[in-house]
């Protein structure tokens, strides 16, 4: 919490200008838990129960992480040029309705309509959530983004663990669940996110902004391209690498356990980090994630046994949990602090992009080359983007070096 005086007397009075961090830790686990009971039974519902093809499947799901691009960019917009309270409150009462609505109707074709507007709404939470962390000043930024990753995969973790259960019972008890949840998250947002202060300091930001004559510095562009080769290569766990196990000999069961080790590394592995964050710059932690991300392909490429799978999949869940959290921290950090919307908006929408074309582009990869043409393909992209981010990195600093130099 800040407080800011001024000379006015009404304005004079002490407002916050930031949530709570302990809050928005809550209302991402509760967001995360609820959103992790629909996607893990996706696929399965639509090609089990609605009896529709793989490709209709797969349209479907590309549809729904385009329509969280959109949300992703429309939640920008609306922090940064509206009201950050009523943006946010609108976006979880939409969700909310979608699932009420999924919950009493999930037959085909409605069923694929309520889930890309569910995209749509998630993508607007997920960048207003992400814009509301990156107005946490009372905290180091890194620390605060690597604390909100922390809880939305305890959360992914308590929902894939439920669903297995759940989904026993029935699809409808799945959609009501995840009903309830956001249910429970809109009632914290309405209580708890209308913070004053930041209202009448995005008024100011969005005057700033349309006076400001900020040029982003180009490393925010590689970030967000490294950004998507992420979660490029990311989707392809959850997609085509399921099917390569399978193919090998592997269950279904040994597939699922690496989900559970992932979220348990995960969980174990920030609350670690979160102790050394401030000593260990953006650039490290990044690109050293990055690095490690890549060379799990490596590992991939002549990965046979289930421990060959588990030790590329525990080096990418390490570089992951390095970098996946402190480049939407590092994009605030060289940004312009009066577009905090519209920054973590853009990398937001990388993220579904990623997700949305890695399955096309590993299936195509797969058709016309191989699996390890595939898996290097991954690596060379995640290392060419770490190698720019360097370079472009130091270029900056050598340019604000001889600035400062200069006067």
């Amino acid at each position: 919490m800040q407080i800011h005086p001024t000379t006015d007397d009404e304005a004079s009075k002490p407002y916050h200008v930031e949530v709570e961090p302990r809050v928005l830790y809550i209302a991402t686990l509760i967001q995360s838990t609820g959103a992790s009971l629909l996607w893990p039974i996706t696929t399965l519902y639509m090609h089990d129960e609605l009896h529709e093809t793989m490709t209709t499947t797969g349209i479907v799901l590309m549809g729904m992480s385009l329509m969280m691009m959109l949300g992703s960019w429309l939640g920008g917009q609306l922090f940064d040029r509206w009201h950050p309270y009523k943006a946010i409150v609108t976006a979880v009462i939409f969700a909310t309705a979608i699932l009420t609505t999924l919950t009493l109707q999930h037959s085909w074709p409605a069923f694929a309509g309520l889930l890309m507007l569910t995209g749509l709404a998630d993508g607007a939470i997920y960048t207003l959530l992400n814009a509301y962390t990156a107005t946490v000043t009372s905290r180091d930024s890194r620390q605060v983004f690597n604390m909100q990753y922390l809880f939305m995969n305890v959360g992914v973790v308590l929902g894939t663990l439920t669903v297995g259960f759940l989904f026993d019972h029935g699809a409808k008890l799945v959609f009501g669940t995840a009903t309830a949840m956001y249910v429970i998250f809109s009632v914290l947002v309405i209580l708890t996110f209308n913070v004053p202060g930041m209202t009448k300091q995005a008024a100011r930001s969005a005057a700033k902004a349309a006076r400001s004559t900020f040029k982003p510095p180009f490393l925010i562009y590689i970030l967000l391209g490294l950004t998507f080769s992420l979660y490029l290569g990311y989707i392809l766990w959850e997609t085509v690498i399921a099917t390569h196990m399978i193919a090998l000999g592997l269950t279904t069961q040994d597939y699922s356990m690496l989900w559970t080790i992932n979220g348990i590394v995960i969980i174990i592995g920030q609350v670690i980090l979160n102790r050394f964050l401030a000593d260990v710059s953006f650039k490290l932690t990044v690109l050293g994630g990055t690095t490690l991300f890549a060379i799990s392909f490596i590992f991939l490429m002549f990965a046979r046994t289930y421990t060959d799978f588990l030790v590329a999949f525990l080096i990418l869940t390490v570089g992951e949990l390095l970098a996946s959290p402190q480049i939407p921290a590092w994009i605030d950090a060289i940004g312009n602090p009066n577009a905090k919307g519209q920054e973590q908006g853009y990398v937001t929408m990388m993220i579904s992009f990623g997700r949305a074309l890695g399955p096309f582009y590993g299936g195509v990869m797969i058709d016309h080359g191989s699996y390890k043409l595939l898996f290097f393909s991954i690596f060379g992209l995640l290392m060419g983007f770490s190698i720019l981010s360097w370079l472009v990195d130091n270029r900056l600093k050598m340019a604000h070096k001889k600035a400062r130099s200069s006067q």
